[in-house]
């Protein structure tokens, strides 16, 4: 059964709810759509931007004044990204109704449509300027903060050499020197442009009907749009037949080792399930091989893990090392993959592995953020958001379709960061 009853509005913009009285509060989210593109970081910078006032509350004081009357409730913003789709949301959370025993699911959507139609301005009705330059440095500094972060940083460079050349090499927020670029001007286009043109999608997860849901959505006033732009679509490409290697030297005292692979298995191939249960005996779960046999049993790794990106068909490992174990800590995770796509999973391996994924996926009803970002991702993708069905798949992955699954995943890149 899927989680949420959705229903198109009209002007690109679709409301998905998810009725439920297991939570106390109510959570809204809405998401604009546009291509990870040149103008990601001027996007990006516009819910910072909104949340420093509208002409009714000019002040974030004035922000944080309304939201504690109602109750402690919260409306914040965000960019991120699913395959090579950025998007733009805003998040409102607030007790619901029956508790509060008043109407805060109004409220809360007169305060989201004004951070939409009604910001705070300057005299001349323009986006402050002061504001906005406060908050480009704020997001600049953000993305500068990658270089101290050498594992997060391993990761960026690994998916800049991998991914050349691809919308999905740029940062959800854009690049450094983007952001600090911008200009008032630029933000005011990028927010004049997703009204105007971005397909959206509102999810309500909580104790809302039908009619109230309904209600919220027409208040944010993008249902009567006319033009509404296309993101393209995710592209994709084979691993080139020799792997890339690059090796960059800092001042570290641990060693990061990041490998790209590709693989033809995404989010809607009939192997998807057979690819989330390998990637958890892989080394997306503390049971995974990577943790057992490269850090507990030859001691090559600090840390070490993987993670897909299920839109994008990529599969992503991080690892700390010493430096001198360089070549036996890859030769050991090449290992790993061979030795799954060989079917060489053992009874006990797979239970355990079966048994964290499936935790964590019936855990996601326990979180409206976490079930809110299963139906985002599959509505993007045009495919039902049935976390039952999902549960019954994965129960029914052989040990053959996760070597399947594993013989799609092939080497692209290697990158090293070392002293």
């Amino acid at each position: 059964m899927e989680l949420f009853s959705t229903r198109d509005l009209g002007g690109g913009f679709r409301l998905h709810l998810r009725r439920t009285r297991a939570f106390k509060t109510v959570t809204a989210r809405l998401v604009f759509h546009a291509d990870l593109d040149e103008d990601a970081a001027a996007r990006a910078l516009v819910p910072r931007v909104l949340a420093r006032g509208t002409r009714r509350l000019p002040s974030l004081r004035d922000v944080q004044i309304e939201l504690d009357r109602l109750y402690g409730a919260s409306l914040h913003g965000d960019a991120s990204r699913i395959g090579e789709r950025q998007l733009v949301h805003f998040q409102a959370e607030w007790v619901k109704d029956a508790l509060a025993k008043e109407p805060l699911r109004a409220r809360m959507g007169q305060l989201l449509a004004e951070y939409l139609h009604d910001p705070a301005t300057d005299p001349k009705g323009g986006l402050r300027a002061g504001v906005v330059e406060q908050e480009r440095k704020n997001q600049a500094d953000e993305a500068a903060a990658i270089f101290d972060d050498k594992a997060r940083y391993a990761r960026h460079r690994l998916l800049e050499v991998m991914c050349r050349g691809e919308p999905y090499a740029r940062p959800s927020i854009g690049h450094e020197k983007e952001i600090r670029a911008l200009e008032v001007g630029d933000v005011r286009a990028a927010h004049a442009a997703l009204l105007a043109h971005a397909p959206a999608d509102l999810f309500v997860v909580g104790d809302v009907t039908a009619a109230q849901a309904l209600a919220f959505a027409k208040g944010l006033g993008l249902a009567r749009r006319r033009r509404i732009a296309k993101p393209r679509p995710t592209r994709f490409r084979a691993a080139p037949p020799r792997v890339r290697t690059v090796v960059e030297r800092q001042k570290v005292g641990q060693a990061k080792l990041a490998m790209g692979f590709r693989t033809s298995v995404r989010l809607g191939s009939p192997l998807y399930p057979a690819l989330v249960l390998f990637n958890a005996l892989f080394g997306g779960t503390p049971v995974g091989k990577l943790f057992k046999k490269v850090r507990e049993q030859a001691s090559l790794c600090y840390a070490v893990h993987s993670v897909t990106e299920r839109s994008k068909g990529l599969v992503l490992v991080n690892a700390g090392i010493d430096a001198k174990n360089y070549v036996r800590a890859r030769k050991l995770i090449l290992e790993q993959l061979d030795d799954l796509g060989r079917g060489r999973i053992t009874a006990e391996e797979a239970k355990l592995a079966s048994g964290v994924l499936l935790s964590a996926v019936r855990g996601m009803r326990d979180s409206p953020a976490a079930i809110i970002d299963f139906g985002l991702e599959r509505a993007i993708l045009g495919l039902p958001a049935d976390l039952d069905a999902l549960l019954g798949e994965l129960r029914g992955v052989t040990a053959d379709d996760v070597a399947r699954a594993a013989r799609t995943v092939k080497l692209d890149t290697v990158y090293l960061l070392r002293d």
